[in-house]
């Protein structure tokens, strides 16, 4: 069973989202779609420090992708295609890739699927840690916005966040439950409504010596 810890951060304490709005409120939003949402079970990790693993090796963090390696994915690869419209646009300049990772910009992106090979295989027990943030959500009318992402098959973490929203960070934290051997696709998922800047950080997977 999986290990799941989604924290949502203050963006005023992470920085990430600095010059969002008018910086008047940069508190994480309360609502459900957004709620903190802790494991209770198994022992705490922090940083890069890893876990032990099932041979009883500790394990590291490693990159399981590069952050300029991320292509659009075409419908037929699509592992959510039913979420598409029936009109995609989503050019290259709607999507860059920053210093800070992978930016999408759905004013001009209505439908984002982006995909890249794995780096290293996972196994079972392994911590999956990415960061994501979002400048402040704004739509005419209310909307719903879905991110997501996969490795092969497999759904690792996604949110249902409510527009027009607050400017957010999220550090994703979680123990993995299946095996992927390096190449395997992996996946990042936006769909959004409205005039909205979303960040795909570092994505690291632990890997265990011999």
């Amino acid at each position: 069973m999986r290990r799941w810890l989604a924290l949502t951060l203050e963006c005023a304490l992470t920085g990430a989202c600095g010059g969002a709005g008018d910086g008047s409120d940069t508190s994480a939003s309360t609502s459900p779609d957004t709620a903190t949402a802790v494991s209770t079970t198994g022992e705490p990790t922090m940083g890069n420090m890893g876990t032990m693993g099932t041979t009883g090796n500790m394990g590291k963090l490693v990159p399981l992708v590069s952050p300029m390696l991320w292509q659009p994915v075409a419908e037929p690869d699509d592992p959510l295609a039913a979420h598409r419209p029936a009109q995609v646009s989503c050019p290259l300049g709607s999507w860059l890739y920053e210093a800070q990772g992978l930016e999408v910009d759905t004013s001009q992106c209505n439908y984002g699927m982006f995909s890249q090979p794995s780096q290293v295989a996972i196994v079972p027990g392994a911590r999956f840690v990415a960061s994501l943030y979002h400048f402040d959500l704004i739509a005419e009318a209310p909307a719903t916005a879905h991110v997501a992402l996969l490795v092969g098959d497999e759904l690792i973490w996604e949110q249902d966040i409510a527009i027009p929203g607050k400017a957010n960070a999220y550090a994703i934290d979680l123990t993995l439950d299946f095996t992927a051997p390096a190449g395997t696709p992996v996946y990042f998922h936006l769909h959004n409504h409205g005039q909205n800047t979303w960040t795909l950080g570092d994505i690291e997977v632990e890997v265990f010596g011999p």
